[in-house]
């Protein structure tokens, strides 16, 4: 299970793939970069364990469909903030012809992993 920072690093990662794209990077390296960022982000885990033995499959049935459900939803979500962002980038890229985008989204996940050291320590 991946931590609140690694997924919100990954999220970060995911908006500077979509920056990419929007300047031509491949589709083949987007597609493969986009499914390495979400390996684990997405995952749910459901504790069943103390689930009387005779409800275990529609436990385990319903539980399958309540994450699908709530990975569906979550996808769609994070689709619409990577749209959303790209088209602030462009617009802020736009008026402001010598902004990095690359440059403060790796700040940014470099400041999320300083706050998890600050975290653990």
């Amino acid at each position: 299970m991946i931590s609140r920072t690694e997924a919100m690093q990954a999220g970060v990662g995911i908006l500077t793939v979509a920056h990419g794209a929007a300047h031509g990077t491949a589709i083949a390296d987007i597609k493969e970069a986009l499914t390495v960022l979400r390996q684990g982000v997405l995952d749910l885990h459901i504790d069943i364990s103390d689930v009387p033995g005779e409800c275990d499959t529609v436990v385990r049935q319903v539980a399958q469909e309540v994450a699908e459900e709530l990975s569906r939803r979550a996808q769609q979500m994070v689709n619409g903030c990577v749209k959303a962002f790209v088209e602030v980038a462009t617009a802020y890229e736009r008026d402001c012809p010598d902004a990095d985008i690359p440059a403060l989204l790796q700040k940014a996940s470099l400041d999320l992993a300083t706050e998890q050291l600050d975290d653990d320590a």
